[in-house]
């Protein structure tokens, strides 16, 4: 059913203020668009936006080809996207309209911590601009075919522009983007307290024949270690669709869970990754 805000302002103000708590960095709210805000239809509109996005993308590592830097934008923007609409649903069951000028974003650059270095990233807080949204349920059928629709909505323009101005494949472009909504669903789960009824949602959402955002690779699997008690120690992890081309910059590597990795040098990697977690040898 369509959610009036007027009608059910608290449930929508906890669900919003959740996800700020959870996603700091990609604050979702629902006030009017001002000065320093830009809709997500007229930022990729712009030419001189969009190459700005992309020259920062360059200028962070040595040797990053447009393709990269393509490949990279799609990463960071499917991370922002991701943040500010998945926790909506999985954690509240809302979908909100994602129509690319209904969507206001806030863009800033931050330095965060990555493997002992910091890194400076590309942010933005998020705006839904248009007073209405989808209330459903995380396990129904129909409200994932809802969320689907909405995420297509929104990426379809994106894909083309950052494409046409890129010529990285529009495949490649969507597969990062799944990534990042399955990456999403996984984490949110968690914090949720919903991880398989979130997993079994971003699988559905996302494996559907013929969407763009469909693709073989990708999936969640788990592994298991043996902790300090000699007991298993199981975690979830996402196995990525797309390639972000880090590994093709100076100094770059593979993601841990990288696709071009067979799965057993990933899989050994991991459980070594988890061990050390562990504090176990």
């Amino acid at each position: 059913m369509t959610l009036a805000l007027c009608q059910t302002p608290d449930f929508l103000c906890r669900a919003l203020e959740a996800q700020a708590v959870y996603m700091p960095d990609v604050r979702a709210d629902l006030h009017p668009a001002g000065e320093g805000w830009v809709t997500a239809e007229a930022f990729f509109n712009d030419e001189l936006r969009l190459n700005e996005f992309i020259h920062f993308e360059q200028s962070l590592n040595k040797g990053t080809d447009l393709r990269t830097a393509a490949a990279l934008l799609m990463t960071d923007y499917g991370y922002i996207l991701a943040a500010a609409a998945v926790p909506l649903f999985s954690g509240f069951g809302l979908v909100p309209d994602l129509t690319p000028a209904a969507v206001a974003l806030s863009f800033y650059t931050i330095e965060e911590p990555h493997e002992g270095k910091m890194h400076r990233t590309r942010r933005a807080h998020v705006r839904f601009s248009k007073e209405g949204f989808w209330q459903g349920q995380l396990d129904d059928l129909a409200d994932g075919e809802r969320f689907r629709v909405e995420i297509e909505r929104h990426l379809s323009p994106v894909v083309e522009a950052i494409h046409t101005r890129t010529h990285l494949s529009r495949a490649a472009l969507w597969r990062l983007a799944a990534d990042a909504i399955a990456g999403r669903f996984l984490d949110s789960g968690r914090h949720f307290g919903a991880v398989e009824a979130s997993k079994a949602a971003a699988m559905r959402i996302l494996k559907v024949p013929g969407s763009p955002l469909a693709n073989r690779q990708l999936h969640y699997f788990d592994l298991t270690v043996l902790d300090s008690r000699q007991e298993d120690f199981s975690y979830t992890f996402r196995q990525r669709g797309g390639c972000c081309r880090y590994y093709l910059v100076e100094g770059g590597t593979y993601c841990p869970t990288c696709v071009l990795k067979r799965p057993e040098e990933r899989d050994a990697e991991l459980r070594l990754a988890m061990r050390r977690h562990l504090g176990v040898s």
